[in-house]
């Protein structure tokens, strides 16, 4: 899907609240889906759009509201895949696509929460910034190391990846969507709108794979 028809579904946006998902762009989540109420969202999004986004509740305050709270800035996906179960779940697998900003809660008569939001976009004056591009290179190389250090299909894909990210920002989310675990990181990298603060984190999350894959003893268990 091109961005324009992703963007035009952010006016009647689906929103799957869930506590420490956080859908990165050029990510991708696998989602169980069992709840009536999502059923029929997962219905509703294959047969039009094909656009939801993913909406982290923060914490047990924010899980206890009705309904529950979620943070403002979010990951916006599209359903790369959707596999039903006999039962009437499904599983599916939501590539990121872009970070926005809801802007209001619609009122709807659906089971499930609709948004009105926003796309952030990268300042595309920043992308040329000597620190910036020198900032990616260094991130470029570090994926280079990861790969070397710890073979496997997994860093493959990694390195495929940061090799096709066509600017700065790409690269920052590709790397971070692979190697951060941690809602918090993850969330911390998609409110990160300044690219020179998001190579930052995904060069320190990179950094800090390379240093457990180099001294194994020193990774946490």
């Amino acid at each position: 899907m091109d961005d324009a028809r992703i963007e035009s579904a952010l006016d009647r946006l689906a929103i799957f609240p869930l506590a420490g998902a956080v859908l990165l762009p050029h990510g991708l989540v696998p989602l169980h889906i069992f709840e009536p109420r999502y059923r029929k969202m997962v219905k509703d999004c294959a047969e039009g759009s094909r656009v939801l986004a993913l909406a982290n509740i923060p914490d047990a305050s924010a899980a206890g509201a009705k309904p529950p709270r979620v943070l403002p800035i979010i990951g916006v996906g599209v359903l790369a895949q959707v596999e039903p179960l006999p039962d009437g779940r499904s599983t599916l697998l939501l590539r990121g696509s872009l970070r926005a900003r809801i802007v209001e809660e619609l009122v709807t008569t659906e089971p499930y929460r609709l948004v009105r939001a926003v796309v952030l976009r990268d300042d595309p004056a920043e992308r040329d910034l000597p620190a910036v591009r020198q900032a990616a290179e260094s991130l470029r190389r570090l994926v280079l190391a990861i790969c070397s250090a710890r073979p496997g299909e997994e860093t493959n894909a990694l390195a495929v990846l940061a090799a096709r990210a066509q600017d700065p920002g790409q690269l920052a989310d590709v790397v971070a969507a692979a190697v951060l675990e941690s809602p918090q990181d993850r969330q911390q990298v998609l409110e990160a709108l300044r690219l020179d603060e998001r190579l930052a984190l995904a060069t320190q999350a990179a950094a800090l794979v390379l240093a457990q894959t180099a001294s194994p003893a020193s990774a946490p268990n």
